[in-house]
């Protein structure tokens, strides 16, 4: 599954079949997902946060080859328009012209397919519609989750567990995969401590650096 699969299942309640979050805050997580994807397959780079105002921390092609997998394509596609641009710039762009509601779509509509989410729409007062995407299959979600929470209470996380659980800290839906008898404070704590750890390299630290401040901005928009 693509780190923006997890984070979309982590991102609806299993109980509801209903977002923790309103898109405003959805989409850009998911975007700053795929964006970072594309840099821990090497696609992507990023450059150093020491080099010149204009060139520190801007987005390098790597390699120039598909991934076998539609939605990444397609957003290599476009991010290479952006590069020697900020990684924030690209996820701004990228929500505001509505390439993060198709992802969130694409994403959806994947994760239906494979059953794991199903699919259920009523009229609110008969008039507005509400979605809901009940959890069929739990076992994906609950992979992921066991490994949030070995993370959590000490284990070293790979680096996709490590973006994970950066963005439910920066979307704030991470108490929502806290499991009960984990120490609320002191995840909260690990967390913090991942997201500002080595655990990926440099290049993807200054990307999520970039990422959390594009999805602040976009949220707020």
């Amino acid at each position: 599954m693509l780190i923006a699969e997890e984070f979309t299942l982590l991102a609806i309640s299993a109980e509801s079949g209903k977002p923790h979050l309103r898109d405003v805050s959805l989409r850009p997580a998911l975007c700053a997902a795929v964006l970072t994807e594309l840099i821990l397959r090497e696609r992507l780079g990023v450059t150093a946060a020491d080099l010149s105002w204009n060139k520190r921390e801007r987005l390098t092609l790597l390699l120039d080859a598909s991934m076998q997998d539609r939605i990444l394509d397609e957003a290599f596609e476009d991010a290479k328009r952006f590069i020697g641009k900020r990684p924030r710039d690209v996820i701004s762009r990228w929500n505001t012209y509505g390439r993060g509601k198709k992802m969130q779509g694409q994403l959806l509509d994947r994760l239906i397919a494979a059953k794991i989410l199903g699919y259920d729409e009523e009229r609110v007062a008969g008039i507005f519609p509400s979605k809901r995407y009940p959890e069929l299959d739990p076992g994906p979600e609950r992979e992921v989750r066991a490994r949030i929470n070995a993370a959590l209470l000490g284990a070293d996380p790979d680096p996709r567990t490590a973006v994970l659980i950066s963005l439910l800290l920066a979307t704030k839906v991470l108490p929502k995969v806290i499991s009960a008898e984990t120490d609320k404070r002191a995840a909260t704590k690990r967390a913090k401590e991942i997201t500002e750890g080595e655990w990926a390299g440099a290049m993807v630290k200054q990307a999520l650096d970039q990422i959390k401040a594009g999805s602040a901005v976009a949220a707020t928009s």
